[in-house]
């Protein structure tokens, strides 16, 4: 008590205010959601899709052409057995349709001195176009995502040529550089 008594009212008030300023930074510390990317328009908007069905599209992307790879691969002589793993380094990109109106207004003003004032004004307007009815915008074109990478282990990659061979057709399959393709021999008995 004695303390509290020896503060004097200028000195309380000072130290309310620190505390209601630490309060209030703490508040906005951890109130903070995550940052998110915020997304630019174009004229044609290239999207990725939300993550939670972006993932899932991806995965089945991804199990997708790894089934197609290794259907491939079985068939080529001296392969054998063979597992494939797809990796991609971008998501799906979606384009959509838009309507895109400019409108472009110029007045000239002229005062009682004589001056002239000119003025522009331009509106733009870039609004997704959405069928009626519908709740889903017109898709334009949706772009498969990027390959970041390739493992094939198979059985006949012991061979060097059979390990160039499966290199070559996984390279000339996806249009891709050889440096994202690995092929390796499959290990054990």
């Amino acid at each position: 008590m004695k303390l509290l008594k020896e503060i004097s009212s200028s000195d309380r008030m000072l130290i309310g205010i620190v505390a209601l300023i630490a309060i209030g930074m703490s508040l906005i510390y951890f109130g903070k959601e995550p940052a998110t990317p915020t997304q630019g328009t174009l004229s044609k908007s290239a999207q990725t899709t939300p993550s939670s069905t972006s993932m899932t599209k991806i995965g089945a992307l991804e199990k997708e052409l790894e089934s197609k790879l290794q259907a491939n691969l079985l068939q080529m002589e001296g392969a054998g057995k063979v597992h494939v793993s797809v990796s991609f380094s971008t998501g799906l990109k979606t384009e959509y349709a838009r309507n895109e109106n400019v409108t472009k207004r110029t007045s000239k003003e002229t005062d009682k001195t004589g001056g002239t004032r000119e003025t522009t004004e331009v509106t733009e307007n870039n609004q997704v176009v959405m069928p009626s009815g519908s709740s889903q915008p017109v898709m334009v074109m949706e772009d498969r995502p990027e390959v970041a990478g390739v493992l094939i282990i198979a059985e006949g990659a012991r061979d060097a040529t059979v390990r160039e061979e499966i290199h070559l057709a996984v390279q000339t399959l996806l249009s891709i550089p050889g440096t994202k393709i690995t092929v390796v021999p499959m290990g054990g008995s």
